[in-house]
């Protein structure tokens, strides 16, 4: 589901707010525009004729699909758009859940780099504007509001995806999403999920609870780089907090006291779960480095001199 339809309730109780200041929204056009690529497209199953389109043209197509208009809002009714100016109107005009739905729309239409690049970009000009949004997977989540929050919970993400830890990254996606949509008690709940399921990627042990996951990782010699007297306390008292926010706020051991779970403390176990994650994918990367990159023709590279990137 595209934006707008994942968090349909909290955007329409006002629980969710997405702002794009104006000067972010002309540098999200104009970045799109320039990945706005040819697109081959087959529109009938039962027919070869393929028909010569553009990002853009798709993108603008689907998004009144997924919405059911007749027409874009605000825009003057034609018999056929013009979806530049659609899509510069869209950006520019409409609410800022319409603008997510346009652009969680045209990533799949784009090609591996482009997709690849365009989503960096994207983030950079949300973080240079302070927006809280970040997209990553195709979808978009929101940071938390504490700047090192947000560089956690970004860093995190990109270092479970890019690692293969696809089960830990879904999981951790979720506990943004629960947390954004307003349901604080799943997002804790999703972010110790997501650590867990770290754990037994780490320790090859699939069928164990967190506390055994905890002492396998000790067993597994993952802390001898602490002195041997710190090893258990440090994988007791620092791997199991937000085990323990999980089983008090979120599962079995809240009892009946705690009804409403605020906000802050969602916040706290996604920040919990980043900095658990980067911990566990640095311990990871000692053991399993990547390969050293490719040799490249050097016979070349005198073209490369005055490229600042």
């Amino acid at each position: 589901m595209i934006f707008s339809q994942r968090y349909h309730h909290a955007l329409k109780d006002g629980k969710l707010v997405v702002a794009i200041p104006e000067d972010a929204r002309r540098k999200i056009y104009t970045c799109l525009e320039s990945y706005n690529s040819s697109v081959s497209v087959q529109r009938d199953p039962n027919d070869n004729w393929i028909s010569n389109s553009s990002v853009f043209e798709e993108t603008v197509l689907d998004l009144i699909r997924e919405h059911g208009w007749d027409d874009i809002p605000e825009m003057s009714a034609t018999n056929e758009y013009n979806y530049y100016d659609a899509s510069k109107h869209i950006i520019r005009n409409l609410g800022g859940g319409v603008v997510f739905d346009y652009i969680e729309l045209a990533m799949p239409y784009m090609g591996d780099i482009d997709r690849e690049s365009c989503r960096i970009k994207i983030n950079q000009i949300f973080d240079v504007h302070l927006c809280p949004w970040r997209l990553a997977d195709g979808e978009f989540f929101k940071l938390d509001a504490d700047f090192v929050g947000e560089r956690l919970t970004a860093t995190a993400h990109d270092a479970l995806a890019a690692n293969r830890f696809v089960g830990a990254a879904q999981e951790y996606a979720k506990a943004r999403q629960e947390l954004a949509a307003g349901d604080v008690k799943d997002s804790i709940f999703y972010a110790a999920k997501s650590f867990e399921s770290v754990l037994k990627v780490l320790t090859g042990q699939p069928q164990m609870n967190v506390d055994q996951l905890v002492k396998s990782m000790v067993a597994q010699n993952y802390f001898d780089d602490l002195p041997e007297t710190m090893r258990a306390g440090f994988a007791d008292q620092v791997l199991k907090t937000l085990p323990f926010l999980r089983n008090k706020l979120a599962g079995h051991g809240q009892g009946a006291d705690i009804v409403e779970i605020p906000a802050v403390y969602g916040e706290l176990a996604l920040q919990l779960a980043a900095t658990l994650h980067n911990l566990l994918i640095s311990k990871h990367l000692e053991r399993n480095p990547p390969p050293p990159p490719k040799p490249t023709d050097n016979s070349m590279s005198y073209l490369d001199d005055d490229i600042p990137f």
